[in-house]
Order: structure tokens, then sequence, then C-alpha cells
């Protein structure tokens, strides 16, 4: 069988902003817990509490490349949580290679899912590279998915 994972452009392309936008943060947080000595850790499994989350959240955005909002000195200026998010969010690129594992990344999932239930032998399963990322339009079913083929 195999298995081609495909994405919707548009809706994926925000949703991984939003991914890479959360890891930003809470690479800030993995910075500080690794520099005290704390083993290190995915940056996935960061958490960030609520009171926490200005104090990365500024020092994500410090880290940025962008063009930041500046005084009549040219020093870059402090500015509101929500201000600073959206210059973030504004600012983050998901490519078409991020879409094309997003899309991979979905295949491989269904794939361990069929081999960990016992459904399907590993042998007879074959992840295939897709060759558009979003699929044929079917109205029936969302562009985010994963298509089957029996050979």
């Amino acid at each position: 069988m195999e298995i081609e994972g495909h994405v919707d452009p548009e809706k994926d392309r925000g949703e991984l902003r939003k991914i890479l936008f959360q890891r930003k943060v809470k690479a800030q947080k993995l910075k500080d817990t690794v520099g005290r000595g704390k083993a290190e850790i995915s940056v996935d499994k960061v958490v960030v509490t609520p009171e926490e989350y200005p104090k990365y959240l500024k020092k994500a955005y410090k880290a940025e490349k962008f063009s930041k909002p500046r005084n009549f000195l040219g020093i870059a200026k402090d500015i509101p949580v929500p201000e600073m998010e959206k210059l973030m969010h504004d600012n983050i690129e998901v490519t078409k290679d991020d879409l094309r594992l997003l899309a991979l990344e979905r295949a491989e999932n269904v794939s361990d899912y069929l081999q960990k239930e016992g459904k399907v032998e590993a042998s007879r399963l074959f992840l295939v590279e897709p060759a558009t990322l979003a699929p044929e339009k079917n109205e029936k079913v969302k562009d985010s998915r994963v298509n089957f083929r029996i050979k």
C-alpha cells in the first residue's frame, strides 16, 4: 500500500506559522533552563506558563532579525505583547519545504499507526512523495489528508 501525504497550502501555512511562533518563544525558555544546568529536552516539550509568556515573548522578539519599530533616537522601542506577536507572526515565512515535510510527516504518522495496530505489515507500506503538495480537489474531503493506493 502506498501512502501519500498532502497539505492545504493556505490553512496549513497558517497553522505552521503558529507552531513556528510557539517554538520561538519556547526556545527562549529552553535556553534559560539549559543554561541553569537542567537536562536538554525537545523544544516542543517546553511549557511556558501564562506568567512567563511576556518575558520569553520579549526575548524571542528581540532575537528576530526583522525591522522593528524605533523611537526618535533610533533605538528599538518596547511595544505591547499583541504588537510583538503580530510582528513576529507576520514575519514568519513558511516555505514549500516546510509544507512538504508536513505532508511527509502525515504519511509517516499514518504508516506508524497502521503498523502499531497490526493492521498492515511494515514491509507492505510505502511512503510516496506527492507530485503536488495539494491533492486533487474533492468536495467531500479536506485537502489536508493522506491518500492510499493499493498496488
